[in-house]
């Protein structure tokens, strides 16, 4: 990542499915990124893969949104502008979820891991990473979300509340930022085959959805789209 002048992308939950997806395609459409994720097996593997095909590769970043406090947000925002100078695209894409169960039933562990990772996380990264964003003139946030948590949400416990944080989350600070920006946006790929999908519906099988490639084509369109509204 040596050239000043193109796009820089953050894609966060970039070892999952769809996060790493989104990494391939931001690549190839000429753009830099940053995978972040706290896997970093899987975050090597995309790099290895991309690699041994000939493929521009990302810079990895491993980070656990769960497990860190914010000064170390703040260390990865300084690392960010001393290796790479800018940031143009914010990508929330990482989410913690276990299984179904009531809110009863939840254990205290998991209830704060998955809020620090889905919500909390998002926040301290806006935070760290907004300087940043404002030195570009179309720079955005994107907030990858599940509406059907939300919609219906017995069971989905605190991975619920993440996702309900979270839509607010975004509409709170798209009218703090107005106009100046940078451009908040929120997006809810369709239903595609992944970990989490399964954990929830385990009878699920891949070719009952689309797969992640499609919908990373879709929400990449779509935050282009929003970019220049």
């Amino acid at each position: 990542m040596t050239n000043d002048t193109r796009p820089v992308w953050l894609v966060t939950g970039a070892a999952g499915v769809l996060g790493a997806e989104l990494v391939r395609q931001i690549l190839a459409s000429g753009a830099d990124c940053i995978a972040l994720d706290r896997n970093a097996r899987g975050l090597n593997a995309l790099h290895d893969e991309l690699q041994q095909n000939g493929k521009p590769v990302p810079a990895l970043m491993p980070f656990d949104l769960a497990g860190a406090g914010p000064e170390h947000y703040q260390e990865l925002a300084e690392g960010i502008r001393s290796a790479v100078g800018r940031l143009d695209v914010l990508v929330h894409n990482a989410a913690d979820f276990v299984a179904l169960r009531p809110l009863e039933h939840q254990p205290a562990d998991e209830w704060i891991k998955i809020l620090q990772a889905g919500l909390t996380g998002p926040l301290l990264l806006n935070q760290a990473l907004l300087p940043l964003l404002r030195e570009q003139d179309k720079a955005c946030i994107v907030y990858i979300n599940d509406e059907h948590s939300r919609q219906r949400p017995a069971n989905w416990g605190a991975y619920g509340v993440s996702q309900a944080g979270r839509a607010w989350m975004a509409d709170a600070l798209a009218a703090e930022l107005g106009p100046r920006g940078p451009r908040v946006l929120q997006l809810d790929p369709c239903p595609f085959y992944s970990p989490l999908r399964a954990a929830a519906w385990p009878a699920i099988e891949p070719v009952d959805l689309p797969d992640a490639a499609s919908v990373a084509a879709s929400v990449l369109d779509q935050i282009r789209q929003g970019e220049l509204q």
